[in-house]
């Protein structure tokens, strides 16, 4: 493994447990057993830090959708399982999600990422739903409006589920995960057909 790679995996367990405002690049360093200065040739700031790590997180992302196959009888199980993907991926990288309004006044460009990210996942999750309607779990009575709106919906709880859990529930790893993806399948609820309500039963 590169040096530039440890560095991040130890930054992101160390945000993760600690949170962004009091690790610096020498708590990284200290962690890793190595000097201020080597670690601050590969990132002179923490700022660096969160980026490389934001797009690693980003680049992950990207790959989970466009692994959704063509052939019909596998795409709704590979959809499925791209949503829970997507949950362990949060909760992996959950200090950017934690702490991303502050994240962003930081580092502009991650805001500017995720809001061209929000917009390229929209037609994405549109054309899924086109597929859902073709194929009879999903209800074709339904205005693209309101399944715009739904996509929305969607990406707010899949985004930031762990800020409502931190002051709430307050709960950790599988069971975090269990009971935010439920939640999040329980919002189709209403635009499934009788046949996608047995599919998509949580």
């Amino acid at each position: 493994m590169s040096t530039k790679n440890k560095i991040l995996d130890t930054a992101l367990e160390l945000f993760n447990t600690e949170g962004i405002d009091t690790v610096t690049v020498r708590h990284i360093a200290a962690e890793m057993g190595i000097s201020h200065g080597n670690l601050q040739y590969h990132y002179a700031n923490t700022n660096l830090v969160i980026q490389a790590l934001y797009d690693r997180l980003a680049a992950r992302f990207d790959t989970l959708l466009t692994a959704i196959p063509a052939a019909a009888a596998d795409r709704m199980e590979a959809f499925r399982q791209s949503v829970t993907a997507s949950f362990e991926l949060v909760y992996e990288f959950r200090f950017i999600f934690l702490h991303f309004v502050e994240i962003g006044r930081r580092i502009p460009a991650i805001t500017k990422h995720y809001k061209h990210n929000l917009r390229k996942r929209e037609p994405q999750f549109m054309h899924i739903f086109s597929i859902m309607q073709q194929e009879g779990i999903m209800r074709k009575d339904i205005p693209e409006d309101v399944l715009k709106l739904f996509v929305h919906q969607l990406f707010i709880v899949a985004d930031f589920w762990l800020s409502s859990n931190e002051i709430t529930l307050q709960l950790k790893g599988k069971k975090a995960l269990k009971y935010y993806s439920e939640l999040f399948w329980g919002m189709f609820y209403p635009y499934l057909t009788a046949k996608g309500m047995k599919k998509f039963a949580v």
